[in-house]
């Protein structure tokens, strides 16, 4: 498949004592891998001033100890999905501000923050037992704070991911345990002008990106001190979804490799690129698909939280397939065509069935259909998922929006999952980005594709968006 038509496409469905750890919330035990990245942060102007734990306020009650996962969170990987979000220092006025002070307080602030919103959002401070359930202990989520040789804008000025990936709590493809690890991994870093980057990688066992943003949004408004907007969560996805209990908590193989598609995992090394598609660029591409189909509109479909939003998890019925075959004209037209298909296949009959005492079963056969499908090597498969109009660029701590915000799966050196869209509202939330991954040779192609630039920038400054 030429992969520039189909992204058009998407649019339309140290040693060791370097660091110090502070205890007043209980004390983290840095692994090997921990210390090797505290080291790395440190060679590129990164440098951790703390490693801690961030508990909830208030104690969880005994009966709320032990949080159900659903069959369709046990069927997701186990995986961390990162994003990271810039604020500027965005304190005006005040020439002679103590950037010292300032950071203090921002740090207090955050601390405390996360810790009131975690008495409500308790499972986040627990831990991945096994693909039963969540020990929801109360141990705090993992939190790092460092200090960012360099300011904010010129960081930004021309992101350099192998700098990002700094940033991170965790490195992309990190050998850390996933069973009995923290489901909440935070880097909060202060750069020297005062503005800060927050990273936040979430476990996909207990988050998909709608409870992500949940999750950031609450944490957020509890900084700013919104009353308002104060969000109380509801945990009663395996109420909705029942659980599987005939597979053993301790199989050899889990429910999650289910969801594990070879054929979108690349032996080689793959690349990372963003293409910003702006506002002029969307209403093109809309106009250019109203006039090949026979709709007089292109309508987008949010399947991304078929239940009350306040009930959080993860919900893999909104996973939809769509193919084009060889006997197929490969024109916008025909692919529309095919995920307008997919999508009226999901309506309310479609996710009763993965409710109640049936539900896991059907579940399990759907997983098992769509691994049939996407099990040919004469074929080529893309993957793409959108957080657009999802809140995750909203996140306002009190100092306005996110300047920037980007996903952190990015590499240029190791093995990943390949063939992944991922699309995310721009920063002026007027346009779109599309988070691409592909093996090197085929980014290669793509990046210089002349129908793809005719309508997308490629790596554009966040400044400049």
């Amino acid at each position: 498949m030429h992969f520039a038509f189909w992204l058009q496409k998407s649019f339309f469905l140290m040693k060791d004592d370097y660091f110090h750890v502070l205890s007043c919330r209980g004390k983290f035990s840095p692994t090997q891998d921990g210390i090797e990245s505290v080291k790395e942060k440190s060679k590129s102007g990164i440098h951790v001033m703390s490693i801690q734990h961030v508990k909830p306020d208030k104690p969880t009650p005994h009966e709320l100890r032990s949080y159900k996962l659903s069959i369709v969170d046990q069927i997701n990987i186990p995986s961390y999905v990162p994003f990271i979000f810039f604020y500027p220092n965005n304190v005006t006025g005040n020439t002679n501000i103590n950037i010292d002070n300032l950071v203090a307080e921002r740090s207090k602030l955050l601390r405390d923050s996360l810790s009131e919103t975690l008495t409500r959002f308790y499972p986040f401070a627990g831990k991945y037992v096994d693909d039963n359930h969540i020990e929801c202990n109360d141990e705090g989520v993992h939190y790092v704070e460092t200090r960012v040789d360099g300011d904010l804008s010129s960081f930004l000025a021309k992101p350099d991911y192998s700098l990002l990936q700094g940033l991170l709590p965790m490195p992309p493809n990190a050998k850390e345990p996933t069973r009995g690890y923290h489901l909440v991994l935070i880097q909060v870093n202060f750069f020297s002008c005062g503005g800060v980057a927050i990273s936040m990688s979430n476990s996909h066992k207990l988050t998909d990106g709608r409870t992500y943003s949940t999750f950031l949004n609450a944490w957020a408004s509890s900084a700013k001190g919104d009353p308002e907007n104060k969000i109380y969560p509801n945990f009663v996805s395996s109420s909705l979804f029942y659980p599987n209990t005939k597979a053993a908590s301790n199989a050899s193989v889990n429910l999650s490799f289910l969801a594990v598609r070879p054929l979108l995992m690349k032996s080689g090394a793959c690349s990372t690129k963003r293409f910003l598609f702006d506002s002029y660029a969307l209403q093109a591409l809309k106009e250019k698909a109203a006039a090949s189909v026979s709709s007089t509109r292109v309508v987008a479909v949010d399947l991304r939280h078929p239940y009350q939003k306040m009930r959080l998890g993860t919900f893999a019925g909104r996973r939809l397939l769509a193919s084009c075959e060889l006997k197929d004209s490969l024109t916008l037209e025909t692919m529309i065509g095919h995920v307008k298909s997919g999508i009226a296949k999901v309506d309310s009959s479609f996710l009763e069935k993965f409710k109640g005492e049936q539900g896991t079963d059907y579940v399990i056969d759907e997983m098992k259909r769509a691994a049939g499908q996407m099990s040919s090597y004469d074929a080529d498969y893309y993957s793409s998922s959108s957080l657009c109009n999802s809140g995750l660029t909203d996140a306002d701590f009190g100092w306005g929006r996110p300047v920037w915000s980007c996903y952190g799966n990015f590499t240029d050196d190791v093995p990943l999952f390949a063939n992944v869209i991922l699309l995310m509202d721009a920063s002026n939330g007027e346009g779109i980005e599309a988070w691409v991954t592909l093996s090197r040779e085929e980014m290669d192609i793509l990046e210089r594709d002349p129908d793809l630039l005719s309508f997308a920038s490629v790596e554009p400054s966040p400044l400049h968006v």
